[in-house]
């Protein structure tokens, strides 16, 4: 896990979608996208639910880290 992965979850947090996310961040939306599945698959859970509106904190993990971060 890296800082940056954090940081990324943190502004797709905030954001609630990835193409938002990364126009803030000054990178590629698949390289957010990428990094948010990276951080899923260290974890072993789902951070988001993805919906038709955009993503929002899944209650089993996404919501517990974004709250310690």
């Amino acid at each position: 896990m890296e800082i940056r992965e954090l940081k990324y979850f943190v502004q797709v947090a905030k954001d609630g979608n990835y193409s938002t996310a990364a126009q803030k961040l000054y990178i590629s939306q698949p390289a957010v996208s990428q990094s948010i599945k990276q951080l899923e698959n260290q974890l072993g859970i789902s951070l988001f639910n993805r919906t038709h509106r955009g993503m929002e904190l899944s209650a089993q993990g996404g919501k517990l880290i974004f709250s310690k971060i």
